[in-house]
């Protein structure tokens, strides 16, 4: 990770990078803000992956498109309670900018991509949240440049997810 620093565990790298650079919780309540979000979000990749991979089993692609089609029908109560929880704040944690903005980032536009983006499109709040990412300096001028390139959202095994392209937002 660093010079003084070997870790593992995604969400430890990202509490660590977060306390490093000053993207952490200012207080108690942008802290558990934090915490909240990110096991909503940690539970909705989770599903994902199942979707993605799921059992090796004579009906997988079956088990695949239950699985797949459930998660869509949820999908839009979900992107209500996360846009419900954004409220009129522009960040997940309050009023500045923090490390699970990155991860809501990925796991929105993950969704935004593996599913219609039309279900993002009916919260105005998180268009505008995507969008705030996006045009955050340094995150506009990388997807701007050549430097930039579309990556699969799963592994080449997965059923979806492994060769889908960057989705413009509507």
């Amino acid at each position: 990770m660093d010079d003084t620093v070997r870790m593992t565990q995604s969400r430890a790298i990202l509490e660590h990078l977060g306390r490093k650079h000053h993207l952490d919780g200012r207080n108690e309540q942008e802290l558990f803000r934090i915490d909240m979000i990110y096991d909503v979000l940690a539970d909705i990749g989770f599903i994902l992956g199942e979707i993605a991979y799921p059992p090796p089993v004579e009906n997988r692609q079956e088990i695949h498109d239950k699985t797949r089609k459930a998660y869509a029908e949820t999908l839009p109560a979900q992107l209500a309670s996360i846009s419900k929880f954004l409220g009129s704040n522009d960040w997940m944690a309050g009023n500045h900018l923090t490390y699970v903005d990155f991860y809501a980032y990925d796991i929105l536009d993950d969704n935004r991509k593996l599913f219609d983006p039309k279900h993002i499109n009916q919260f105005p709040n998180l268009v505008a949240y995507l969008r705030r990412i996006e045009e955050l300096k340094g995150v506009k001028e990388f997807l701007a440049s050549p430097a930039f390139q579309p990556m699969l959202i799963m592994g080449p095994l997965a059923l979806f997810g492994g060769s889908e392209t960057r989705v413009p937002t509507e």
